[in-house]
Parts: structure tokens; C-alpha cells; sequence
């Protein structure tokens, strides 16, 4: 009787310790994805979180970090799935609220997305990404008074947050007050320059250019290609800088770099066939226009139609 126990006791404690290993495990492919995320490797984040929901398929952490993961990627459709789901194991998460927000402001869904970030706020009052992500489609959605007062007011709440400068610069950019997102973009750097460190970089380049800074630009785009060498908009940015100095054959060479990430980004084939056009390189241009239409690229099939009626234009 005394062995039985004993072995009944060795079984319950293996098996805490198989779970407790598994959970390890699971937290350390977790944090790997996360990390991915964070210098825009998406492909490799979803596949670490394909793992980890095999190892523990009620993961809400997973599903809504792949459905960031997927969104990111423009897999709309899988990201929302991924986004129900999560809301379907707790329906109080209140980053799945905001993920599934962004997909559906992706998709023209807005009131669903209004709805979604206005509830990802009555979760959580201090996630300041989802007051920037209502503020940018209000924006977009002509309520511009709206959008400035909702972060204006966070703001006077909370001066000391990155995220609602980075916010309020975004805003600005969009309104091309250009100096004014300037200094909102370097006030969410001094606050904390490890906030987000990519899309405040990626976003103040795209203000250097429309100041013509182009060297700051570069500066900005090239370090983000630095921290993270997956960075497909790090490297399409940058050949937008090289693009608007007539630099053809560099903003060739990055916009390939991008496509190389992401191969089917129809606005990239389109800036890549652009440039070829420049050169002028009627056949690489075409076939990029090509490409790019049939990814419903509306400006590419312009092209295909204005530009490559008669390809030996240019060259002869």
C-alpha cells in the first residue's frame, strides 16, 4: 500500500514537472515572437507562435500576437480569425480588442473598429496605443477636431507618454504640418528612445523627405535596417529617398531588397517598376507593373496601359 502511494505521488510530480517544463518552454517561444515583432520579422514571429499554440492551444497571448503578426503582413482574413479567437477565450483582453481594431480599420470596417478601440479602452484607460489608433482613423474619417482632442486631452493626463507624442506626430504628418510632427516624433525619442523604436524612426524619415531632408532620412531609414535587417518598409523607405534624388539604381537595389522579404507587396513592385522606369528600363518596368496589377496595384495598371503599350519607347 505505502508503494502504491509513493509511486502515485512520483506520478503527480513528474507530470507538474512535464507541465511546468512545457510552460517554459512555451514562455521562451513567446518571448521570441514577441521579439520578432519587434524588428518587424513577422514571418518568423508567426511561425514561433504556430508552435507555441501547439504546446498550448488556448494561448490568448498567441492568437493576438499572431494576428499582429499576420496583420502586419496584410493577411487580413487569418489576422482576424486569429483576433476572434482570442476575444473568444477572454473577452476582456484588451490588446485583442485593439489588434482586432486595427484589422478592421484595415478593411474599412470602421465603425467596427471605432467600436473595438473604444472598448479596448474601457479595459485599459492607459493603453495609449489604442487612443493614437482611434485618433488616426477619426482623422482619416474627416473628424479631425475629434481626433487631435481625444490625444490632446491624454496628453494633459499623462505628459510623459512616448506613445501619445508619436500619436499626435502621426497626426500631424497626415495634416502636413510637418515641423509640428517633427516635434512630436523627437519628444516621443527623448521620453523613452526605446519606445517603439522602428515606426517612430520609419515616421519621422517619411517627415524628413517631405522636408527634403534627404540625408536625415536616409539616416533614419538606414538605422532601421540596421536594428532590423527583416525590415521589408525599412528597406522600400530608404529607395524612396534615393527614388526622390533621381538615384535610380540604389532605390532599385533596396526596393529588390524589400521585395526579396515580402515578394507579392504590390506597392513596392509598383515604386521598383517606377524606378526601372526612370532609367529607363522599359522591360524590368513593365514586368513590375504587371505584377503589381494583378495584386489590384490601380496605379500600376495605369502604367501597364500608358507606359507599356509600347515597350521599345525610351529605348530605342
Amino acid at each position: 500500500m505505502g508503494n502504491m502511494k509513493q509511486l502515485l505521488i512520483l506520478g503527480i510530480t513528474l507530470c507538474l514537472m512535464h507541465n511546468l517544463w512545457g510552460q517554459s518552454e512555451v514562455d521562451q517561444i513567446m518571448k521570441l515572437a514577441i521579439e520578432k515583432v519587434k524588428v518587424q520579422d513577422y514571418t518568423g514571429a508567426i511561425k514561433d507562435y504556430n508552435k507555441a499554440l501547439r504546446m498550448s492551444p488556448g494561448n490568448v497571448i498567441a492568437y493576438s500576437g499572431r494576428a499582429e503578426a499576420k496583420y502586419n503582413i496584410l493577411l487580413y482574413d487569418e489576422a482576424l480569425r486569429d483576433a476572434n479567437k482570442a476575444i473568444e477565450i477572454k473577452n476582456d483582453d484588451a490588446k485583442s480588442y485593439l489588434i482586432r481594431g486595427q484589422i478592421n480599420a484595415a478593411t474599412k470596417k470602421n465603425d467596427d473598429a471605432l467600436a473595438d478601440y473604444s472598448k479596448a479602452l474601457v479595459l485599459k484607460d492607459d493603453l495609449y496605443e489604442a487612443t493614437v489608433q482611434k485618433a488616426l482613423l477619426l482623422y482619416k474619417l474627416e473628424r479631425e477636431k475629434e481626433a487631435f482632442e481625444l490625444v490632446n486631452k491624454a496628453i494633459e493626463k499623462n505628459g510623459n507618454s512616448p506613445e501619445l507624442y508619436y500619436g499626435r506626430g502621426a497626426l500631424y504628418n497626415m495634416k502636413q504640418k510637418f515641423e509640428k510632427a517633427l516635434n512630436d516624433f523627437n519628444k516621443s525619442i527623448e521620453l523613452n528612445e526605446n519606445y517603439n523604436t522602428l515606426n517612430v524612426l520609419l515616421s519621422r524619415g517619411s517627415v524628413y523627405i517631405s522636408l527634403q531632408e534627404y540625408k536625415k532620412a536616409d539616416e533614419d531609414f538606414s538605422k532601421v535596417i540596421e536594428l532590423a535587417p527583416n525590415s521589408a518598409i525599412g528597406y522600400s523607405s530608404r529607395g524612396r529617398v534615393s527614388y526622390e534624388q533621381g538615384n535610380y539604381p540604389d532605390a532599385i537595389n533596396d526596393y529588390k531588397k524589400a521585395l526579396e522579404i515580402y515578394p507579392d507587396n504590390a506597392a513596392t513592385l509598383f515604386n521598383l517598376g517606377m524606378a526601372y522606369y526612370k532609367q529607363p528600363d522599359l522591360t524590368n518596368a513593365c514586368e513590375c507593373f504587371r505584377k503589381s496589377c494583378q495584386l489590384k496595384n490601380p496605379s500600376a495598371c495605369k502604367m501597364v496601359i500608358i507606359g507599356c503599350s509600347d515597350q521599345k519607347k525610351g529605348q530605342d
